[in-house]
């Protein structure tokens, strides 16, 4: 392992472009332990890009490898090094957060500006594509829908429509905005439900696809209210479990 950390540490230690791609072309994978060498790296890098660290600066991220690696001084004392991380990673996470809901209201304040658009008293947006004539659910119901879910940037992170069937749930093991939107229908009906962040998941990602603080739109057509089904563990439902795409 000793070995492996210190490869990488050399890699990462030709911060120059240019020699850095003179270097790695001379890199060759001839053994396994260099296969592996390089899988150790590239899950490195990987996990920081998915993270979105760009602000990782190699030469730093190399001096550090090769301190530990060598027994030399740490340049920061190992009892600050979980502070000073976790301190700047929430700054970070805080900048994020404050820019999603940022471009959240921006959306949602522009939706509502549109004639279209039906806002309620808890700040849910919707627009009527077809008025239904059948039944309304109610919070006891279960109804049998088709629906597809995006974000306000069009990227689509659930359907139904892929599938054969239409789908079934309990009206009151939905997200609260879910809940809402489907109890303003009636059978037949189809509508594009705008749920802001805070009648969504919130701060919190269900998947990797949906970032915190997400404003989540949903075509949704109600087909059917159906008996309430029944369940071992009544729990909320979770869009995952119909094929979230999170690569």
């Amino acid at each position: 392992m000793r070995k492996i950390i210190i490869i990488i540490a050399a890699l990462l230690a030709v911060s120059n472009l240019a020699n850095a791609q003179k270097y790695y072309n001379k890199v060759k994978l001839a053994t396994t332990e260099d296969s592996v060498s390089y899988c150790i790296g590239f899950l490195m890098a990987k996990n920081f890009v998915d993270q979105g660290w760009d602000f990782v600066k190699t030469d730093a991220l190399a001096k550090a490898f090769s301190d530990v690696t060598s027994n030399k001084t740490l340049a920061i004392d190992e009892d600050r090094v979980k502070d000073i991380l976790n301190t700047y990673i929430e700054k970070i996470e805080t900048e994020k957060a404050e820019k999603a809901k940022k471009a959240e209201r921006e959306f949602l304040d522009a939706n509502a500006k549109d004639p279209e658009i039906k806002v309620t008293e808890s700040g849910l947006q919707y627009r009527v594509v077809k008025e239904g004539n059948g039944k309304h659910p109610t919070d006891t119901s279960a109804v049998r829908v088709q629906y597809e879910g995006k974000l306000i940037d069009g990227t689509i992170f659930d359907s139904s429509f892929d599938t054969e069937e239409p789908v079934e749930f309990n009206v009151d093991n939905l997200i609260p905005g879910m809940t809402e939107g489907l109890m303003l229908m009636s059978e037949g009906a189809e509508y594009i439900i705008y749920i802001p962040s805070e009648l969504g998941y919130g701060s919190y990602s269900p998947a990797e696809i949906i970032p915190e603080h997400s404003t989540l739109i949903f075509d949704i057509e109600l087909i059917q209210v159906i008996d309430r089904i029944q369940e071992d563990d009544d729990m909320e439902f979770d869009f995952s479990d119909y094929d979230i795409e999170n690569d």
